[in-house]
């Protein structure tokens, strides 16, 4: 009977009938003892999601057949589907050991080591996979992608181009090259190469987001919100879609900002939807309409977890820390608030179990700054030392002056006033972004460094080089041990991963805050108001001082005077924040983060 069953749900999933074969599979999958029938199961579990399911069936094959090289890759798929990308990567090793010539195996490692992010060898596995066939459209596209997020520009541009003659046809290549126009700024042919794969794919909603996000970058406001308005017309749904028009409509200070989450909601409510809507809602301090929202979602469905965490979110910012408490001791939820239980803590006082949360949130993701920072933060409340190993300043922090690079020092007063003219230019907006740290000012979008080919911000990011790259190589060289997180943290090759400017006016300032996908990050002055001086700290760049309540309130422990061409690098997990000043002039910076390398393409 299992043997007729076995044979019925291979011939199910033969079918494309993957709920039958599932469902039958279960029911004789402990009697299965042919290499066909289990490798068919392994598959079924695989295409259904359960992925756990699957790596146990292979394990189970692979103890009754010699094993092959694709068994060995289709052990790093299903790792790789399961969240263990390590796990995936020796796999693929195994598998490309034992048949090196084999291309697909190369691109299949070669892809896990693009997801980790090691881009050197998946370039060097990607070229000899495209030497072994040279029309692998595959490969040539993944290594165009390789080759940007290693800043390797024409090299990917040449890469990118060719998948695309080879398979005019191909959406893929068509999107992937037209991300790399919009990532490099070249907008023409940033809408030609997207409207190419939406011509051949015109469900391509990735390609559309990325035709709004070029759209932006230009600057072009009419266009811009005529792009936005047409698109989500005819998908009403996409949220990613929706948050982009949505951050865009609050920086333009449209009316009515909400609306496409609002139009959305009111026909397809989701608890994604709701918790993207909410936390736009909640940064803006529009609690009310956040209140409101949380009454809806319980009549849709119920008081869940996702109605719990966005509570929480909503009590914390109106500082309600005992409802909080009693919300989260009542949770079924309980272990997966372990972010708000440690604010929670910091706010009553109790810093030990602070640090029991911030220790159990840094352990399950190290390189998350925003982690390391609530653990240093409650270091510091406990008095540890350990403290100051972490939040060491004199040692962490590098404060460089740009204008020493001019061979003579009257030379940088109209690079800075012709550069600060260029970038003044790029500010396109009027309020800032929705979920952001910067208050009375504006952002550039895009990637400053990337996108922007104008010499004067080619000139500033090699000065900026100039200076950072003996400043990192002496941190490898300083007494930092191999546990602390500026070395364990520190990326293969540092990438300039984000960039842009920021330009505040009087009242303006940055809310404290770190940036938690980078190693380091920045300050470059370019601008600076007269007003800023010796005289107080008003406008300095404060850091130490945490974001949210704690009940022994910490100040700044250490602050920075901006002048016109001041560099400054810092851990991402510091704390930092710029105090607002009254006066006439603008405070123009360039800001950027080092860490792993940009994969936008």
């Amino acid at each position: 009977m299992s043997l007729k069953k076995a044979d019925r749900a291979i011939d199910a999933l033969q079918r494309g009938d993957l709920k039958q074969a599932v469902s039958m599979f279960d029911q004789c999958n402990k009697k299965l003892s042919q290499p066909n029938q289990m490798h068919a199961c392994v598959m079924a579990y695989s295409q259904a999601g359960r992925h756990s399911d699957a790596q146990a069936m292979l394990k189970k094959l692979i103890q009754t057949v010699n094993v092959t090289p694709q068994l060995m890759s289709l052990s790093g798929d299903i790792n790789k589907a399961n969240g263990k990308l390590n796990d995936a990567i020796k796999d693929y090793r195994q598998a490309v050991a034992m048949a090196p010539q084999i291309p697909e195996l190369l691109y299949n490692l070669a892809l896990g080591l693009f997801d980790k992010p090691e881009l050197s060898e998946a370039i060097r596995l990607l070229e000899k996979s495209i030497l072994i066939r040279p029309n692998y459209v595959k490969a040539l596209i993944l290594l165009g992608r390789c080759l940007a997020g290693a800043q390797q520009y024409k090299a990917a541009h040449e890469v990118l181009e060719k998948s695309t003659n080879l398979e005019p046809d191909n959406q893929t290549a068509h999107y992937r090259l037209g991300r790399f126009h919009v990532h490099y700024g070249n907008t023409e042919e940033a809408g030609t190469s997207l409207k190419s794969s939406l011509s051949i794919n015109p469900q391509l909603n990735a390609a559309r987001e990325a035709l709004i996000l070029n759209s932006i970058y230009t600057g072009d406001y009419q266009g811009t919100t005529a792009l936005i308005k047409s698109t989500l017309t005819s998908q009403p749904h996409d949220e990613n879609l929706i948050a982009i028009g949505t951050d865009w409509a609050i920086e333009a200070a449209q009316e009515e900002p909400y609306v496409y989450y609002q139009t959305a909601w009111n026909s397809h409510p989701t608890p994604s939807l709701f918790r993207s809507y909410t936390s736009r809602l909640i940064a803006q301090s529009d609690f009310n309409k956040a209140e409101i929202l949380l009454n809806d979602y319980a009549s849709h469905f119920g008081k869940d977890r996702a109605w719990e965490s966005v509570k929480l979110n909503l009590l914390e910012a109106q500082d309600n820390f005992g409802e909080m408490m009693t919300l989260i001791k009542s949770s079924a939820h309980r272990s997966h608030f372990q972010e708000q239980q440690c604010l929670v803590h910091f706010a009553l006082g109790d810093y030990g179990s602070s640090y029991d949360c911030a220790k159990k949130l840094h352990d399950s993701q190290p390189k998350d700054q925003y982690y390391l920072a609530l653990l240093a933060t409650a270091l510091r409340c406990l008095g540890d030392k350990e403290y100051e190993r972490l939040v060491n300043y004199e040692t962490l922090v590098l404060q460089a002056d740009l204008q020493s690079l001019f061979e003579h020092q009257s030379q940088f007063k109209p690079f800075k006033d012709s550069l600060a003219k260029h970038l003044n230019g790029l500010h396109i907006t009027t309020q800032p972004p929705a979920q952001q740290s910067v208050r009375g000012g504006t952002q550039t979008p895009g990637n400053l460094f990337a996108q922007n080919q104008n010499p004067l911000v080619a000139q500033l990011k090699q000065f900026i080089l100039n200076s950072s790259q003996s400043f990192f190589d002496g941190l490898k060289a300083s007494k930092l041990d191999d546990s602390h997180p500026v070395v364990s943290n520190c990326p293969k090759v540092p990438y300039f991963h984000a960039s842009w400017s920021i330009r505040t006016t009087q009242g303006g300032f940055h809310k404290s805050h770190v940036h938690s996908k980078g190693w380091y990050s920045s300050a470059c002055y370019i601008d600076v108001p007269e007003v800023i001086g010796n005289k107080s700290d008003a406008g300095y760049l404060m850091f130490g001082k945490p974001p949210f309540k704690i009940k022994d309130e910490l100040a700044a422990d250490y602050k920075v005077k901006p002048t016109p061409g001041k560099l400054v690098l810092f851990p991402s997990y510091f704390w930092h924040a710029t105090k607002p000043y009254q006066g006439e002039g603008n405070r123009l910076v360039v800001a950027f983060d080092v860490g792993d390398p940009n994969l936008f393409v």
